[in-house]
């Protein structure tokens, strides 16, 4: 079975060790890249390579929303799932509209030991 390949993008590093740390460990997905902010995570030469994009929102230099529109230009396949604080239903929308598959709530993400949950 291939393993789901992971880009993530993060300015926190202990979220982005921590969630890295999951998902190769527990999961058994591997993490290709990680970026702390989505103007570096745009240089990317391995984005053909990912199945996933687990993106922040807010992060200095380009937030997640403009980076993600960006790469979907250029890679409209690509799967990019917001990773946010945010509840806000409006933000929600915003997200959608920028072409995210999802979104999942930083604070549920470990809740109960079944994996990444995602709402929409």
């Amino acid at each position: 079975m291939r393993q789901l390949k992971i880009i993530v993008v993060d300015d926190n590093a202990t979220f982005r060790e921590g969630i890295s740390f999951y998902l190769e460990e527990v999961l058994n997905y591997q993490v290709i890249e990680r970026f702390t902010n989505g103007l570096d995570f745009l240089d990317t030469k391995h984005i053909d390579l990912a199945d996933i994009v687990l993106m922040d929102i807010e992060m200095p230099k380009m937030n997640g929303i403009i980076a993600t529109q960006k790469i979907l230009f250029h890679h409209p396949h690509l799967k990019v799932i917001a990773v946010t604080n945010y509840r806000n239903k409006a933000y929600l929308k915003e997200l959608i509209l920028a072409g995210f598959k999802g979104c999942v709530l930083k604070d549920h993400i470990y809740n109960d030991g079944t994996g990444l949950r995602c709402c929409s």
